[in-house]
Order: structure tokens, then sequence, then C-alpha cells
């Protein structure tokens, strides 16, 4: 079996192109039922919704509701589009006898079109299985009579597939081909829940912290993506009873005569609304607070630790005891976080995990939030050139848009002083929410395959620590 030469190219939309509203398996002979049968199954939904010129997806993000929204983190331009091709290809005949055993029985990402050759906004029916032969074996072979399971041997002409060697994989494959067929349906087919962040706006006079579902270019920090919203709003409260930045919505107009609200009236707000604080107090303690993000809460530690040092030297017990008891929740609310959770721009990885081939690893490169992959390594024994894995490595993660030195294999440094963190453009441009979601569905679920390794800004990629969890990843498949 070899690899497929087909390579999909975006071709002009016409007008006969978009005067058609449904795929071609619809003028078949098929009755209504067959289409009723496509319509209800797991890989093919919303199939017969209109086809999406490439044109027309500037900026559009589907929530889970299924109205369209802007949303920086989603750009679904053409220019983004990814050319996407499976690794192998078939064509198929439905008027001849199918052999299935050239399909491997393993799992796979496979996509089957109704056309020989690849056109114009192809809706083809994409989906995901743990054992590729019987999958095929099941949509594909001759219909019995008057049985009501799916088959799609009338309207299949060509057969494209992947081998995957983790569900991450196959997720990120399929993100890729519903991204390139079906933009405007990624999510609810994919059912990918937006991420939970929690948002820092500066563009008010005196920003808030909150947790929000929602990437937009608008200024804000965005730090996550947390295990659910739950999980957001729960560390949000917490933290932010350590600070006396404000809590209410409204945007502020500062006059004496401002009644206040409860927070002020217990002394955890500056209470800006009622000319509690100047604007550069307000700013001051915004600056901690970041801060504390950005540190995990080291910033405040070694704050309370010096305040709780000095009190004692002075016999200020009682101002001992309160800095400890203060120290005791901030540790409380730093064990909270989850160790994924990074501000965007910051959230920089590794992830290794076990490839389609016996001993292969699949590579992802988490850069600013966005994912890059995957990179496969081999790890044969028997080869006739063999080359050091550190470099196998760092020639595999380098093409993959996160090195910014391939010798050094270093992820691009993100040195952003606090100052610039106030200002009002972000550091760097928000990666697709797409990539949080998929990213923190991984990370997150109790059956995670694979190992992930946190970098920091401007950190090397550390090769020997990577070589390490390969041999433990090829290692737990045998």
């Amino acid at each position: 079996m070899a690899a497929s030469d087909n390579v999909f190219h975006h071709m002009p939309v016409g007008p006969s192109d978009q005067a058609s509203s449904a795929p071609a398996w619809t003028s078949g002979p098929r009755d209504q039922w067959l289409r009723m049968r496509f319509r209800r199954s797991r890989g093919f939904r919303c199939l017969c919704n209109a086809p999406v010129a490439p044109a027309d997806l500037g900026n559009v993000e589907t929530p889970e509701n299924g109205d369209c929204r802007q949303d920086a983190g989603s750009t679904f331009s053409s220019a983004s589009l990814v050319e996407m091709a499976l690794q192998f290809s078939l064509p198929f005949d439905a008027g001849k006898e199918t052999d299935f055993e050239p399909f491997p029985p393993c799992p796979a990402v496979f996509a089957l079109f109704a056309e020989r050759e690849p056109v114009a906004q192809e809706q083809p029916y994409l989906s995901a299985t743990r054992n590729l032969r019987h999958r095929l074996a099941r949509l594909l072979q001759a219909p019995a009579e008057r049985s009501r399971r799916l088959n799609l041997r009338s309207f299949a002409q060509r057969i494209e597939f992947q081998p995957t060697g983790s569900a991450f994989e196959t997720q990120w494959l399929m993100y890729q081909l519903n991204r390139r067929y079906y933009p405007r349906q990624l999510r609810r087919r994919l059912r990918l829940r937006p991420p939970a962040l929690v948002k820092i706006k500066l563009k008010n006079r005196f920003p808030r912290c909150y947790p929000t579902s929602r990437l937009a270019d608008d200024g804000s920090l965005y730090y996550g993506p947390f295990p659910s919203a739950s999980a957001a709003e729960r560390f949000t409260a917490d933290f932010l009873d350590l600070y006396k930045i404000r809590r209410c919505t409204p945007d502020l107009n500062p006059h004496p005569s401002h009644p206040g609200c409860m927070y002020s009236q217990m002394k955890m707000c500056l209470a800006p609304c009622f000319e509690g604080c100047t604007d550069e107090e307000y700013q001051q303690e915004l600056k901690r607070v970041v801060a504390f993000l950005d540190s995990e809460g080291s910033s405040l530690i070694r704050e309370l630790e010096a305040d709780r040092e000095c009190a004692s030297a002075q016999l200020e017990f009682e101002q001992a005891a309160q800095a400890h008891r203060r120290l005791e929740k901030a540790n409380d609310v730093i064990r909270e976080r989850p160790a994924l959770v990074r501000e965007i721009s910051s959230l920089n990885a590794v992830l290794v995990l076990p490839g389609a081939q016996e001993k292969s690893i699949a590579f992802f490169l988490v850069n600013a939030g966005r994912l890059y992959g995957p990179a496969i390594l081999g790890l044969e024994e028997n080869v006739s050139n063999p080359v050091p894995l550190d470099q196998q490595i760092q020639q595999l993660l380098a093409p993959l848009g996160g090195a910014s030195d391939p010798c050094k294999g270093a992820v691009q440094p993100l040195p952003v002083p606090l100052a610039a963190k106030t200002a009002i453009n972000p550091p760097r441009p928000l990666p697709p929410s797409e990539h949080l979601s998929l990213l923190a569905r991984w990370y997150y679920s109790s059956f995670r395959v694979g190992e992930i390794v946190m970098l920091g800004a401007g950190q090397e990629i550390p090769h020997a620590r990577l070589i390490r969890i390969c041999r433990k990843v090829v290692a737990m498949r045998q």
C-alpha cells in the first residue's frame, strides 16, 4: 500500500457550485430513508447543510448552540485553512467484490468521498475508529435485505485513511479534516467545549478579573485552560480574596456620593467607585494580581513570608499570625491551580504520545497556546546510519513552527515585562480557541495517554528528558 499522491487544493467557487446546497449523494436513486440515516450517523452530522465558500469564512466561530459570533481565537480564513490530505488513498468500486484485507485492523481516521478525484467543495463522510478494517467492512459491504444499518457502498468512490497512535492524534486529525470540509459545524461535530479561562480586561479604567470562555482580541490577558467553567470560577473567587481589585461589573465613574458595595464595606476592595483610591494605587494592586498569576503564586508567597518574618523580628506576633494565615490561604489557592494553567502567550509545552507504528513516538509542540504537529520519531534499533536521538528530536521539532533556533531547539522566547503586560495590546496574537479546547480535553482526561513537558519562557527543549519519556512511552505499549 503506497502513500497517497493526491493533494487537496482550494478551488475557486463559482456560481454553479454555490447554487447547489446539497452533496452529490442526495441526487442518487436512493430514497429519503437513506438520507435520514446519513443525517443521524455519528460521523455525518449536518452533511446536508449548504457548502461554505472559503472566502466567506473570515473570523467565524460556531459555538455549541449553533450561532455564529466573532471570536479572535477562531479564524477560518481561506489563507489559514490547511491543505489536508490523509496518508493513504484507495479507489473504491461498488460494482466489484471488495477485499478489505489491505486495510489494517488498527485505530485510524478515514474519509469516504463521492468522487474519484478531489473536487471543489467536497463533503466526505468523516469518522474515526479503533478497527479500520472492521469499520469499513460494515459501511461498504453489500447491504443485506431489510437491514437498517448504515451502508455507504453506493456513495463511496474513494477511501482515504491514516492510522493513529493515540486519542489526541485522532482528535487532531479530525479537527484538521472538519476545519477543511465543515468549518461552520466544527465545534458541534467534534463536541468541543469552549476553553475555560480567566480574563483580566485591561481596556477598562479600573480593570477586573473574571472567568470567561471566549477569546477576544481586545488587549486583555487570558489564563488557562481550566478543567471546567466551575473550576475557573472557584479559582477566581478564591484568589481574588487575597487582593483588593474590584469585582463589580459596571463601568465606574468615581464619585464621593457613590454608595459602594459589600466588598468595600468589608475592606476587600480599594473602592474606586467612591474615590477610595487613586488610579495609580489601583494599577499597582493590579500589577500584584498579574505577578501572582504569572509566577504561579510565588510572588505573593515571598511577600507574605517576608511580612511574617519582619513582624516576628519586631515581636508583633498578632501581625505575624495574620500573615501566616494569609500564607496558608495562598498555598491553598495555589494548589487549586492546575499545572497546565498559564498566561496564554506563555503556554509552551511538548506532548510526547505513542505513534501509529509499534516503536514510534508522535511529538506535538504547544507554542503560545498554538498546537503544531505531529512529528513522528521512529525508534527502530536496526538502522544502517544511526543518528543520536537528541539530534533527531531537534530536527523534528524545529520545522513545527515553534523553535526559533533549530540548533538549540529553544521555544521562541517570551520576555514580556510586567509593565508591558498591563498595556493595551496583548504581548502576542491569540491562538485558535479550538487548540486550547483540544489540549484541555486531552490533559484533563481520566484516560490520558502520553506525557507533557511544560516549558518556561525562552527555555530550551530538554532533549535528555524527552528521550527518557520516549523510552517510557514505548515500554508501556509492550
